[in-house]
């Protein structure tokens, strides 16, 4: 057939394709092809049938009261020599103390337990020398730099103290000092904690 050009079927060989609608569509064509001595594609005759209606009558469905071929067994196949046992460690698997950084935030995070418990590592290394951070605490870091969890270089910050931080002196801190912004965002927050007192 010329690409392009509509497709004209004999009134014959439209009630031939009806007839047999519910065949596989290339042994359609075959058959047609074979009996009227033409030349359609797979392609021409499933368009004809969509456009028609013509269904398969297959849904793609099993129908009720059938019998799937896999009844009564685990899977379709069985274990092979590479499936995984059970209790079998994967090769990726990491141990407890395993470190890495996070590509969010740039903070480190150490596993500290089964299965794939991870903490931050500035916490854990606070909370092992002082004791669990208290409620609306966090904890900064002195030089600024995120994957520095010694404990010297930590400092314990109440949140009301990091939102005067954020506000007066984030843009003037550098790693070199960033300790004194910190701690003048500590006196800002205590004079204006006893100025809200007094008031």
């Amino acid at each position: 057939m010329t690409k392009g050009s509509a497709i004209k079927y004999s009134s014959a060989q439209l009630e031939f394709i009806q007839s047999n609608c519910t065949l596989n569509r290339a042994e359609l064509t075959d058959i047609l092809n074979l009996k009227f001595n033409t030349c359609f594609s797979v392609e021409n005759i499933k368009s004809l049938c969509t456009r028609k209606k013509w269904n398969t009558g297959r849904t793609g469905y099993f129908q009720k009261g059938s019998i799937p071929a896999n009844k009564g067994t685990k899977g379709l196949t069985s274990a092979n020599k590479t499936s995984f046992k059970k209790g079998q460690i994967t090769w990726n698997k990491k141990p407890v103390g395993y470190e890495r950084i996070c590509s969010k935030d740039g903070y480190v995070l150490i596993k500290t337990g089964e299965p794939n418990i991870f903490e931050l590592k500035h916490r854990v290394i606070w909370e092992k020398a002082h004791g669990l951070v208290l409620e609306n605490h966090v904890i900064a870091f002195r030089n600024q730099d995120k994957t520095d969890c010694r404990i010297e270089n930590l400092i314990l910050m109440a949140k009301s103290e990091m939102a005067r931080y954020n506000q007066s002196f984030q843009k003037l801190s550098n790693p070199e000092n960033n300790e004194t912004c910190l701690l003048m965002a500590k006196v800002k927050n205590k004079k204006h904690q006893m100025q809200k007192e007094l008031s």
